[in-house]
């Protein structure tokens, strides 16, 4: 079954971003889950093989700026450890049965042989990484990294 992913955001984290909230720019809105009336919903998002609940709420005082934050959030930041610099990319999947879902990407921007790339762990391990350079909006290059697979040697 093929699925369709779109660009809902993407932006290097900061200290803030780390340390306490994710700030969401608020013109993605309407591409993520509504409220329905209420500050905040919990919804969750698929990172490597991991699907991560993620409390998301608009700010009810001052300035209504969505964000992802509390504790689920920090869990997803410590859990996969994420620095300032990192970039965070989120899209949206959608299904040929109609259903959707939210897909998370997050990666260092790295120099590979002079190529300015994006490094993107799985998800699922930190001996594993996946460097991606997108030098057209069709091509891509796809470069995966492991530990490796040698027989014999001492590990």
């Amino acid at each position: 079954m093929a699925a369709h992913s779109k660009l809902v955001f993407s932006k290097f984290l900061s200290e803030s971003d780390i340390k306490k909230r994710l700030a969401v720019p608020s013109a993605i809105q309407r591409s993520l889950p509504p409220f329905n009336g209420g500050p905040a919903l919990i919804f969750q998002f698929l990172h490597g093989t991991r699907f991560w609940p993620i409390h998301y709420s608009i700010r009810t005082k001052g300035y209504n700026k969505p964000v992802f934050s509390g504790r689920l959030w920090r869990n997803f930041v410590i859990y996969n450890n994420l620095n300032v610099g990192d970039r965070f990319t989120l899209y949206q999947v959608q299904v040929e049965d109609g259903s959707s879902y939210y897909r998370v990407e997050v990666g260092r921007e790295i120099d590979f042989l002079g190529i300015n790339a994006m490094a993107y762990g799985s998800g699922s391990t930190a001996d594993e990484h996946v460097i991606t350079h997108h030098h057209q909006e069709e091509l891509s290059l796809e470069l995966s990294l492991g530990q490796p697979n040698v027989e014999g040697a001492d590990n």
